[in-house]
């Protein structure tokens, strides 16, 4: 029998700032800037920006995928962002601050898909 966790408040919260965030993102993809950079960056931005709203969709639903997937995402998007020179501090920040303050509820997400 699988027991299923209720989804606290603040993840909700997080979830919806996440996929909120990850749409406004979306639309940075297909910006004259992006394209400036070369013609591989719109489509590995555009993946990136993809599994951060898919990750966020798995942390609505607490499932630990979706952190997994979050951390992942963040990860290649600051290395990317580092080797391009383009690292928002901002962008930084809130990665940062999302990811710490989805360790605490890890444990009562669930592992299944």
């Amino acid at each position: 029998m699988t027991v299923i966790a209720k989804r606290p408040r603040y993840i909700s919260f997080l979830s919806v700032l996440g996929i909120i965030w990850a749409l406004l993102s979306f639309l940075y993809v297909f910006s004259p800037s992006v394209k400036k950079v070369g013609a591989w960056f719109p489509a590995l931005l555009g993946l990136l920006v993809a599994l951060r709203f898919i990750s966020m969709i798995g942390v609505w639903h607490m499932k630990k995928w979706g952190v997994g997937i979050f951390f992942l995402s963040v990860f290649f998007k600051i290395f990317l962002s580092v080797l391009l020179n383009q690292l928002s501090i901002v962008e930084v920040v809130l990665s940062v601050w999302i990811g710490i303050s989805l360790l605490p509820y890890f444990s009562r997400m669930d592992e299944n898909l």
